[in-house]
């Protein structure tokens, strides 16, 4: 292809990747859509990672096949062939890969930087054509690293909608046939809300006004994001001249706008303001709103007025849901459980559990966990001996899953004696034949060890050697996915130790012959990078690369930053 773009026959290249594109069918459509369908459908498993640089795995030389079409299409200064080309394969351009093609093309600056603007415009066309994948990345970059990237991909995408030459439609309903992609309100929300989370508020505005620019009306779903963005900064007068203008235009506001400017309210101290809003609501929407919606509008006052200590009114307000509705769900009892748990009210935390024992409500994971919490609290040395006493008169017979995610919830609080009471849960699930606990079970525990530095350093190694004594005993091994977890807890942990620890694990992959897969790769190299340990890094990139396999996509990209020693952004 590359010799047929030097004689300057782009038609040929056309005609032989489209050949190429009919001898694999339609799998690459079908891989686009399947992969569109899981981003919207994706859970987090308790091993769950972020595999960035795993998501595409396909050969170079398929990237090398997109980039030769693409400079046939820049060839005919067509960038609607080139984005038609791209949006039916899952193919993904990668810095690396598109300087390396490029450098191909010195022969013709002139198509040598159209085939960079090209791809540059692809990249973006690719992320706006897949919604959830384009707010996954906005959320990735709403932090002060990722903000020039963040701005860039805004400025982007605008250029995109603007001009004789915009490939991107404003609002689905603009689709065209040159514009055969389209900004939803969720992109733009995400857009709105990441710029107010990094205190751009001059940026969330430009939003508005672009958006207005180009026709297009913010729903009640944005109205109800800014205001629930403001809520996190705790700024009532802008979140009320929001709603105030929200009203003026027109809109009427659904249970969840209800909602947040309840809880901008509440927590903004002005909770006086808030129950004259939750009365509104009762008044002017509670009949026609739906069950759920209505029932976190309740949640939230509960939780407001808690907040704001006045448990005597929250109190009222949960007699008026038990008898009228909208019935209490867990969230609404964990409220109260959460309340007294800080106080160390266990009187209080006993008539929640009779209560909700009464309405045959059943309590969760996070139930029972603020009920330990609670009795650590007030020093009761055996708490978790009470706490499952207390789920065993509610009728529930703890698995290993709900022991394990017990154990990983006081594993959360960052406290030495929540850590001694998840190791004497540990202690009874190895001594229960029906509970034996399993590897999710050791490495919450583990993990939960370099999560801050909130343990001492001699101590939390203490712990680590008991822990893995345990499980050596029991002949239970690491699996890939708990090498992904411990190594990344290590290597974010701010102590030496952190480092030891991760090559410690990644040595023990290597003598077990572990496959050190591309996420394996990843974690360590990014971890490497983010703490500057460039020699580190440079070794084990040796390592890689004898092991016979060749990085792609953001670990190649990353592989290239560390040779490069470029700091990460």
């Amino acid at each position: 292809m590359l010799a047929h773009i030097q004689r300057d026959n782009p038609d040929d290249v056309i005609r032989l990747y489209r050949k190429f594109m009919d001898m694999i069918g339609d799998r690459d459509k079908k891989f686009v859509e399947d992969t569109a369908g899981s981003l919207e459908k994706q859970q987090h498993s308790f091993l769950a990672i972020d595999e960035r640089s795993n998501t595409f795995n396909h050969p170079s030389g398929r990237v090398q096949l997109l980039l030769a079409v693409i400079t046939a299409c820049a060839a005919h200064v067509s960038f609607q062939k080139a984005l038609e080309m791209c949006l039916v394969t899952p193919i993904r351009f990668h810095a690396y890969t598109t300087q390396a093609f490029t450098r191909k093309l010195d022969f013709n600056p002139s198509l040598q930087q159209r085939v960079r603007i090209f791809v540059k415009r692809l990249n973006t066309a690719r992320l706006v054509a897949r919604p959830p994948s384009l707010s996954k990345q906005i959320t990735n970059l709403s932090t002060p690293k990722g903000f020039k990237v963040l701005q860039s991909l805004y400025q982007d995408i605008i250029s995109g909608l603007s001009g004789a030459e915009a490939y991107i439609a404003a609002d689905p309903s603009a689709i065209t046939s040159t514009k055969p992609i389209s900004m939803t309100e969720v992109g733009w929300t995400s857009f709105l809300v990441a710029f107010l989370k990094l205190n751009r508020r001059d940026l969330a505005s430009k939003i508005w006004s672009d958006m207005a620019h180009f026709g297009v009306k913010p729903g009640i779903s944005m109205w109800t994001a800014l205001i629930d963005a403001y809520d996190s900064k705790r700024a009532v007068d802008e979140s009320l001249a929001a709603w105030n203008m929200m009203l003026a235009q027109g809109l009427k506001p659904d249970g969840l706008t209800y909602r947040a400017m309840i809880s901008t309210l509440f927590h903004g101290g002005r909770p006086e303001d808030a129950m004259k809003m939750f009365q509104t609501f009762r008044k002017e929407l509670l009949l026609s709103c739906p069950a759920p919606h209505a029932l976190s509008v309740y949640n939230t006052v509960l939780h407001g007025l808690l907040y704001a200590g006045h448990p005597g009114e929250a109190d009222v307000v949960l007699r008026s849901m038990e008898v009228k509705g909208p019935t209490p769900d867990v969230v609404s009892y964990n409220t109260f459980l959460a309340y007294h748990g800080r106080r160390g009210d266990f009187k209080a935390l006993a008539v929640v559990v009779t209560k909700m024992a009464s309405m045959k409500l059943t309590g969760d994971v996070f139930s029972f966990s603020t009920i330990l919490s609670a009795l650590l609290k007030v020093g009761r040395e055996d708490a978790p001996e009470m706490m499952l006493g207390i789920m065993e008169k509610q009728g529930v017979r703890p698995n290993v899953a709900t022991y394990t995610a017990i154990i990983d919830h006081q594993m959360r609080e960052r406290q030495e004696k929540n850590l001694q009471a998840a190791v004497r849960m540990l202690g009874r699930m190895e001594q229960d034949a029906e509970l034996h606990p399993n590897e999710v079970t050791y490495t919450s525990i583990l993990a939960g060890l370099y999560r801050g530095q909130w343990l001492p350093v001699e101590k939390a190694e203490e712990w680590r050697v008991d822990i893995v004594d345990r499980m050596k005993k029991r002949g239970i091994q690491f699996t890939l996915p708990t090498y992904h977890i411990l190594i990344k807890a290590c290597l974010e942990y701010p102590h030496s130790d952190g480092l030891n620890g991760a090559l410690m694990y990644y040595r023990d992959m290597v003598e077990r012959k572990v496959p050190l897969v591309n996420t394996t790769w990843y974690i360590l190299f990014a971890g490497l990078l983010q703490r500057g340990e460039w020699k580190i890094a440079d070794e084990l990139i040796e390592d890689m690369f004898e092991t016979d396999l060749q990085p792609t996509g953001a670990l190649l990209e990353l592989v290239s930053k560390i040779k490069g020693r470029r700091i990460v952004h």
